[in-house]
């Protein structure tokens, strides 16, 4: 799916697909500069010109996946300083092959700008653009060569990659909203201390809360794309104004600190001069335009986020609900659910236990095999397919204001072959078990013993007519821990997540 997190999909598996995406691309990006050189399969020029381009990509991707993790910081705890901390120094090990091709390409749009004007400053920049190049064409050297620099940042990164596959990030909004709101007020802190101080340091600090602040909104791009978008391409417009200002800083810098290397007629002073006038006009437009991104204080920003998201999980589910008479046809809901508080809707009533031990003295004759997928599913709402004696589509909610194990539960019949039509959506979303129906006392224990990746898990759940019934019901002894209120359990968070670690 890309950049982009899905508000209708577990926000912990979106997390980790997004992490998982942007650290491979990066590490494969590297593999591919490091290893044709060992092995000498292209012409050196080439070489040279593919990992000059993996610098610059390598980096972006380090700075998007370090984004994202400032999204979820409050939920990755200490966890985070670890990741960041690498994703950082892989990037910090390609920075000054970075820097020289930077400085150069600044070099080259200071003398666009001077085209068609008698200033003799020009000259100057010519001249400091030539030394310039040497030092650039030194760096691609390098990086085509396969400096050490390369191996250490992939190293880094294969590192952050592992630690990502662990991240517990829980699935609503509320593992996003610290981390936006953070961000947010980070840049706009950052816009006051740099419109009163207008220093390169102050500049360069906003620069980055910008940044990060848009590979935020364009992970929640989805939420509302017709308001996200256009926030987007303002921050991206503002991102790319300080990227230019910080360009023109560090030319700045290493002009000062090498004057005596070019030219002693104040060449070096007077392209000094023409670079501070190019980030004076750049930084009169930042400022107006961070004005207006940072316009409303940050809670009233994350809020606005917030509804974004969950109205269009709401409508989303809505759609979906909506759209199931494309599947089923002029099917009807199954009727035999009992009827409840959901205006005609089914509730489910359902106790679960974690078993430990089956007794060797079970009748386990009665058994289906189950394979089961989702569409979508979240802590409160799932859609799943079913394939078992029959197959069906099924609907549960969570009740507002239900006992615990009620949920609510709307369930079609639906043909066999509609049914391996739907089951490539739910790929990465799937359990398969065998399903024992076990007499026990005066109910039916569903004993399902769960397979694939999840062998060796085995659940009881008892389904009752009524609350009564599931609040009197006391469990066998080989029953073990009681599962009704963890949602790690849940067979849509066991197909996203696995089974739960403790």
């Amino acid at each position: 799916m890309g950049f982009v997190l899905d508000p209708e999909v577990s926000v912990r598996r979106e997390v980790r697909r997004v992490a998982r995406e942007q650290l491979g691309e990066a590490i494969e990006l590297l593999d591919r500069t490091i290893e044709p050189n060992r092995a000498a399969r292209v012409t050196p020029n080439a070489a040279a010109l593919s990992a000059a381009g993996t610098v610059h990509e390598v980096r972006k991707r380090c700075k998007s996946v370090r984004g994202l993790a400032r999204l979820v910081r409050p939920a990755l705890d200490a966890d985070f300083r670890v990741f960041d901390r690498r994703v950082r120094d892989a990037a910090d090990e390609l920075s000054s092959l970075r820097d020289a091709h930077a400085v150069l390409s600044t070099l080259d749009t200071l003398l666009d700008t001077q085209a068609g004007h008698a200033d003799p400053r020009a000259a100057d920049l010519r001249s400091i653009r030539g030394r310039r190049a040497a030092t650039s064409a030194a760096a691609t050297e390098m990086i085509a060569g396969g400096d050490d620099r390369l191996r250490r940042s992939r190293d880094l990164l294969n590192e952050a990659l592992e630690q990502c596959e662990q991240w517990r990030v829980p699935r609503g909004f509320e593992a996003l909203a610290d981390g936006l709101g953070a961000t947010y007020r980070l840049g706009r802190r950052g816009l006051r201390v740099a419109s009163q101080d207008p220093t390169d340091r102050h500049l360069h600090e906003w620069r980055k809360s910008v940044k990060y602040l848009w590979y935020q909104v364009r992970l929640l791009h989805d939420a509302a794309p017709s308001v996200m978008g256009p926030l987007v391409q303002s921050l991206d417009d503002l991102g790319e104004a300080l990227g230019d200002d910080h360009d023109l800083a560090v030319l700045v810098e290493q002009l000062a600190d090498q004057l005596d290397d070019h030219g002693g007629d104040g060449a070096t002073e007077r392209a000094i001069d023409v670079v501070r006038a190019q980030q004076d006009e750049i930084r009169r437009r930042a400022f107006r335009l961070g004005r207006t991104v940072y316009a409303e204080p940050g809670r009233a920003f994350v809020a606005r986020i917030e509804s974004y998201w969950t109205t269009t999980r709401r409508y989303g589910f809505e759609v979906l609900v909506g759209g199931i008479a494309d599947i089923v046809g002029d099917a009807r809901p199954d009727a035999a659910a009992p009827a409840g508080p959901t205006g005609g809707a089914g509730v489910e009533r359902e106790r679960k236990f974690l078993v430990e031990a089956i007794p060797d003295d079970l009748d386990l004759t009665d058994a289906v095999t189950i394979r089961q997928g989702y569409l979508a599913g979240d802590s409160d709402v799932s859609v799943r397919i079913r394939d078992a004696e029959v197959c069906t589509l099924t609907v549960k909610w969570q009740l507002a204001a239900a006992a615990s194990g009620e949920r609510g539960e709307l369930e079609w019949e639906i043909a066999g072959d509609r049914f391996e039509s739907i089951w490539p959506a739910t790929a990465a979303r799937r359990v398969t078990k065998t399903r024992h129906r076990v007499p026990v006392d005066e109910v039916i224990v569903e004993l399902d013993v769960f397979h694939g990746a999840l062998d060796g898990l085995v659940v009881a759940e008892v389904e009752f007519e009524d609350l009564d019934a599931m609040t009197a019901f006391v469990a066998p002894d080989w029953f073990g821990p009681e599962l009704t209120d963890d949602r790690r359990y849940t067979n849509a968070a066991l197909a996203v997540d696995g089974r739960p670690s403790a």
